[in-house]
Formats: structure tokens, C-alpha cells, sequence
């Protein structure tokens, strides 16, 4: 995703970006290191009272939360195929439990009050997962007619929005890990499955381009370290990262306040 970034990004209405049935994402907190970022939809607007009834988030927000800030946000695709992500700030003005979107449906809903103007938010923040058992990264690399796998020849050490870090043995058995001998600078093909073990969800499938921007040829007696940042993937294999690495964060939280 390109970086650039201008003032005509916003000139674009409230009316035209935040619209009935869009998805958005409810950020509490912005400032913290980590801040909650829930997903959501818009059920309707007003546009002229500054309000938007949004869908209950999952896990719900209930009316015990406590939060400095809050932001409401969306992805918006401008020209050339770059992304930016505009927000705006907002409060919970009323909790609407139980409330008929329609004849025979039944919702819980929010009724935010937001603040103009329109403003870039960051929410693909420099956060970098640890992958684990139950955040389990797997992958291959392609480069110069050979290919490297996860299984063998590196391991995913962990992961952000913007790149990806490998461990990798020197050794496999008794010979030399070839993949030691890829380059900072090198260009790589890499495909990655991310997996959620115990969830519903279906594993995460990435295919892109990195770029080794670190090597460390030791870490340790047995292993080296690449650092990649990834050069191509698509705004669609962006999101999922983004909300893979999100759903790691909200994992992290909930098992921290047990």
C-alpha cells in the first residue's frame, strides 16, 4: 500500500464515505500501545445531528466500558489502487439494546455521536506478533529457482502489517541451511498460512513480495535472522493480515485481564 498521502484524501463527505451498511472499525483508545479495535457495520445516519447507529461490535462494547478516546473508522480506495483509512472522532451517546431494525428482527446497537472534520487514522500500527501455537505462522519462499519452507529451512519468528521476521538454522543436519545465504536487498516470493488454532476461522492464505531489509548471520550458536518487509500485497491480503494480527491483539487483552 503506498504511503502517500494528501489533503484531497478527506475532501470527500461524510455522506460519501460513511453510508448505511459500510463497514467500519471502532477504535478505542488510539494513543495506547495497544489500542482495542473492534469491527462493526453503520445502520443509518444523520447526517445533519452528527449521529450514525452502528451494529453491536463482537465481543460486544458493554455499558461498564470505560475509554479515553474513541474513534470511528473506515477504509476508503482512492486512485491508483492506494488505500487510506479515514475516521472521525465519536462517543457512545446511548446504548440501543434489543431494538427492531425491523419487523421481525431484533438488534443491539450504538448510537454514536461523532465529531467533524474527517482525519487519516492509523490503526495498521507498528504492533508485531509473536507467533505461537495458537497464532501459527507457515509459509514458503521462492527465490533464484529454489524454495525455502517453513518446515525445514526457516521459521516465522513473528509478524506486523508491514513485514515479517524469520529465524533461521544454520544448519540442517549436517550441512549448511542454504537459505543463510540469501541477501539484504534480495527480492523474495513468499506465501504464508495464517492459522488461529481453536477457531472457527479458516486459515488465512497471503501470497506476495518481500524484501530482506536485515540479516543477522548470528543470533545465537544456531540460528540467524532475517528481517522482510513486504513490496506488494493486495489491499484485499492487507485486510486479512490486519485483522489476523488484530484478532491476536484482542486474544492478548482478553487473557490479560483473566
Amino acid at each position: 500500500m503506498s504511503l502517500q498521502f494528501n489533503q484531497l484524501d478527506i475532501n470527500d463527505s461524510i455522506e460519501n464515505i460513511f453510508m448505511p451498511q459500510t463497514r467500519v472499525e471502532v477504535a478505542f483508545n488510539l494513543s495506547d500501545t495497544v489500542p482495542i479495535v473492534l469491527p462493526t457495520h453503520v445502520l443509518s445516519c444523520s447526517y445533519k445531528a452528527n449521529r450514525m447507529i452502528l451494529y453491536q461490535t463482537h465481543p460486544q462494547i458493554l455499558s461498564s466500558f470505560e475509554y479515553m478516546t474513541m474513534d470511528v473508522a473506515t477504509l476508503v480506495q482512492k486512485e491508483l489502487n492506494r488505500v487510506v483509512r479515514l475516521g472521525l472522532k465519536c462517543r457512545i451517546d446511548k446504548f440501543l439494546n434489543n431494538y427492531p431494525v425491523s419487523e421481525k428482527t431484533r438488534e443491539n446497537l450504538l448510537l454514536v455521536e461523532y465529531f467533524p472534520p474527517m482525519r487519516k487514522i492509523n490503526l495498521r500500527t507498528t504492533y508485531r506478533l509473536q507467533t505461537s501455537y495458537r497464532f501459527n505462522v507457515q509459509g514458503k519462499i521462492r527465490f533464484g529457482g529454489a524454495t525455502y519452507d517453513s518446515k525445514k529451512h526457516f521459521k516465522v519468528q513473528d509478524i506486523s502489517v508491514t513485514g515479517i521476521g524469520l529465524s533461521v538454522p544454520k544448519e540442517l543436519g549436517e550441512q549448511k541451511n542454504p537459505a543463510m545465504a540469501l541477501s539484504v536487498d534480495d527480492n523474495l516470493v513468499i506465501e504464508l498460512t495464517l492459522e488461529q488454532v481453536g477457531s472457527k476461522e479458516q486459515p488465512v492464505l497471503l501470497r506476495g513480495g518481500v524484501q530482506i531489509t536485515r540479516k543477522v548471520e548470528s543470533c545465537n550458536a544456531n540460528s540467524g535472522f532475517i528481517g522482510a518487509r513486504f513490496i506488494d500485497l493486495t489491499p484485499e491480503d492487507q485486510e486479512k493480515l490486519f485483522q489476523y494480527i488484530h484478532e491476536a491483539q484482542l486474544y492478548e487483552i482478553r487473557n490479560f485481564k483473566r
